[in-house]
Formats: structure tokens, sequence, C-alpha cells
């Protein structure tokens, strides 16, 4: 079935003109005019997240920060917790795991000493990969001896995101990975001196004075730090809805914004588009 091209434009009134750019107060909406007919149209306001221009974008590298929260209940133990990554994991068996050339950055953490939850702050990983497509794994490595009682941690607020200089993406959390996390260690006695995850948060019950000595590690996912979600556009008309006016659309910080319109006309076989484009400031 052959498709009609859309007869669309787009307008503001011009008295916000300012040479290219249409100038608007913070408060103020913008009202964008439309004119012929389109079986759909969609709206890239161009603030972050909704930039036309990064619609198919799917890999980025900003910086690869993660936070935490910890807390370390009853016992004395020191320097139970470590915080351990690495680039890669090729064989992913305990003994390679366990074995492998994990980097200790436990400095970079503030780490709970008592009940009192501690925030790690943001801890800057990007220095431990070198492209886009690169992986990450992180660790937690717990080690309680016998002897005396055994501490035991809770780790919550959990995140990873790669942050650009416009948006931040969320790539790990707790509650996205809860059913990724592996466990790996040399002793778990009692059977609850292992590391448990779940949407909340990652815990380690330790042993008391009399169990074993016990090392027990949690392990990420890949995370792959040039993840990012393509920019989405706000769904104006459908094929379904008269045609419409306008559009009106208000803008929640100053700045300068490529305001982008696609219209389009598709059947299963064959789509046909027009994208207007018009430059809006807000200024304070």
């Amino acid at each position: 079935m052959d498709v009609d091209a859309p007869s669309f434009s787009v307008s503001i009134d011009p008295a916000r003109r300012a040479v290219d750019t249409f100038v608007y107060r913070l408060g103020d909406t913008t009202q964008f005019l439309f004119s012929g007919t389109a079986g759909n149209i969609a709206f890239y306001s161009g603030e972050p997240g909704r930039k036309y221009e990064n619609r198919n974008r799917v890999l980025k590298q900003g910086a690869t920060t993660l936070s935490f929260s910890s807390k370390a209940e009853w016992g004395t133990q020191t320097n139970t917790l470590q915080l351990l990554a690495i680039s890669k994991l090729n064989v992913l068996d305990s003994t390679a795991v366990v074995n492998a050339a994990w980097k200790d950055i436990t400095s970079r953490a503030a780490l709970a000493n008592s009940a009192t939850v501690v925030n790690s702050g943001a801890i800057d990983l990007s220095d431990l990969v070198s492209g886009e497509k690169d992986s990450l794994y992180l660790a937690f490595k717990y080690t309680g001896v016998t002897g005396s009682t055994q501490r035991t941690w809770t780790i919550t607020n959990y995140v990873v995101n790669n942050v650009l200089p416009d948006l931040s993406y969320t790539l790990s959390s707790l509650a996205t990975d809860a059913s990724y996390w592996t466990r790996y260690g040399n002793v778990w006695s009692p059977a609850s001196a292992r590391w448990t995850a779940s949407a909340t948060s990652l815990t380690l019950t330790g042993g008391t004075a009399t169990a074993p000595s016990n090392t027990s590690w949690i392990i990420s996912r890949p995370i792959y730090v040039g993840q990012i979600s393509p920019d989405v556009s706000i769904g104006v008309k459908s094929i379904t809805d008269p045609d419409k006016a306008g559009y009106a659309y208000k803008y929640t910080a100053p700045g300068i914004y490529k305001a982008t319109f696609v219209a389009f006309n598709h059947t299963v076989a064959a789509e046909k588009s027009i994208v207007k484009e018009l430059i809006i400031k807000v200024i304070p």
C-alpha cells in the first residue's frame, strides 16, 4: 500500500521571535501551532532524555560512579569488608573468580564501623575502564575469623551510574539486579554466614565466636559502562486522533532547546515522515 507523505508544518507566534530563536520566560507555556495533516506526531522537547538527535543512541561513556550505604553490626572484628573491581572475568567458576586480578578499591568508600548507616560517597570508577563497550564487575568480599563474634554487614542504596554532562543513566541497582548477583565462598557455616541479595539489600550475617573462619564473596553481573537508553519522544497525535491545531508545552528550566516535531504516516510496509525544528530559549 502506498503511503502519502504528511503535509505538516509548525509555527510559533512571531512576536516571540528574536532572529532564529523563540524566547519565553520560565513559567510561560510555549504554544506550537500546527497546519496540514499527519497521521502521527511525536515531539522531542530538546531537554535531557528528550533530544531528537539522541533517539538512536545506545552507547555513550560518561563518568562511571558507584554509591551505596552500609552498616556493620555485632562484634568488633576489623577490616572484614572489601570492595573489589575488575574489568573482565573470562571464566566464572569459583576458583578462577576468587583468584582473578581484582583491584581493591575499599579505600575509595566510606564504610560503617557500627550499626549507624554510613553512605559511601560517590566513588569514581572511570579509571577502571577504557571505552564505552567495556564491562566492569564489582564484588563485596567478607572475611570473618573464628574466636570472636563475626560482624554482620548490610549494604543498601547500591547504584552504579553512567554520568553524562546533561543526564545520569542507572547501569545497576539492587532493585534491578537482585537475581543477578553470584555468591562464592570457602566456608559457609552456619548457612546464614553468606551473602544474600534482595531488591533492597545485600546482607551477610556473621557467625558466633565459635563459628569457623569464613570468606564469602558476592559479585555483580557484568556492568556495561557505556550503556544508556535512547532519548524518547512525547506522543502528540496518533492515527486514531483528529487533526490537532497545536500543542502546548512548558519548559521547567532556563536554557536553549531544539524542539523537534516528527510527523509521519505509515503502514506495515512503509513509512513517510517530515521533521520540523524550532529553537526555544527559556530565560529566568
